[in-house]
């Protein structure tokens, strides 16, 4: 099993497919706390792209799983730099889907030379906006009513926000698994344009549910401002792939990191929601990569 040690205590879990004399991408997976998705692999033609996978920090199987020490934003830009020297690569292209969309925007403000094209799903920008859309009553609430009362029963005595409450359920040991339960479920009935059934998996839903409130108490550590103006340097192609009824990262968020790079392509793709493999999703994915190793 391929394991990096990237400092500070934490050792980082990759895999390669592909063609290793093909174009390199590396997937930026959601969450925070999301870990690898072996279906994205299937987007790529594998004869023409070496593709890179890998789990950030505390999640998925990196070690130590949910360790929020030395856990932040650009300690996972810099995990990025070990990964590519490790793999010597001059140089890679980023796909990112949700929160993969803010880290690639946040590598890029570090090491833009080093980024030869950006493939972005879901289009997240961290913005107060965003989190206030998804985690405070009037938002998407009023849009998944019964989604919104499910997540808040665990915090009676404040169902207007939850990422505050929601921290103190998830730091106890006696009610992690059922506050991550409730989260991941929330998230998850925003996710799609045609509900999908939920089905738990305590581990992953744990991962996701901690390491995403960790880094939204934090606002990911970026600055206002910080993603949008590191993206107006870009000069290299960019493809934008959102679901024009995203729940989750609201179109909006696209649109305006498509005025600051007027050469991106932005594909608002009308009967999609927010996930990866929602059809109209998946072939705007598939098409646009397959055009980058034409």
């Amino acid at each position: 099993m391929p394991m990096l040690d990237v400092g500070q205590g934490h050792t980082m879990y990759y895999e390669t497919h592909g063609n290793p004399k093909g174009r390199p991408i590396v997937i930026l997976h959601g969450g925070p706390g999301g870990g690898i998705m072996p279906q994205i692999k299937t987007l790529f033609d594998l004869k023409k792209w070496f593709v890179i996978q890998y789990d950030q920090r505390g999640c998925g199987k990196s070690l130590p799983r949910l360790q929020l020490k030395n856990n932040t934003t650009w300690h996972l830009v810099e995990d990025m730099e070990t990964l590519r020297k490790h793999l010597e690569l001059e140089s890679w292209a980023l796909y990112g889907g949700s929160w993969g969309t803010s880290l690639a925007l946040a590598y890029a403000s570090k090491h833009l030379e080093r980024v030869t094209a950006f493939i972005l799903r879901g289009v997240c920008l961290f913005t107060d906006e965003e989190n206030t859309w998804m985690f405070e009553k009037g938002h998407a609430s009023e849009v998944f009513p019964k989604a919104w009362s499910n997540v808040t029963q665990m915090v009676r005595k404040d169902t207007r926000k939850l990422v505050g409450p929601y921290m103190k359920l998830l730091k106890s040991k006696k009610t992690r698994k059922v506050a991550a339960r409730a989260w991941t479920k929330y998230e998850h009935a925003l996710s799609y344009l045609v509900p999908k059934p939920f089905k738990a998996d305590p581990k992953s839903d744990e991962e996701s549910a901690v390491l995403e409130a960790y880094y939204y108490k934090h606002n990911a550590w970026l600055t206002p401002e910080l993603l949008l103006d590191a993206a107006r340097k870009i000069s290299v192609p960019v493809i934008l792939v959102h679901g024009r009824y995203d729940m989750v990262c609201p179109a909006s968020s696209a649109f305006a990191l498509k005025e600051v790079i007027p050469k991106a392509k932005l594909f608002l793709i009308p009967n999609a929601g927010h996930a990866t493999l929602e059809p109209g999703i998946r072939r705007a994915l598939k098409r646009e990569l397959n055009r980058l190793v034409a």
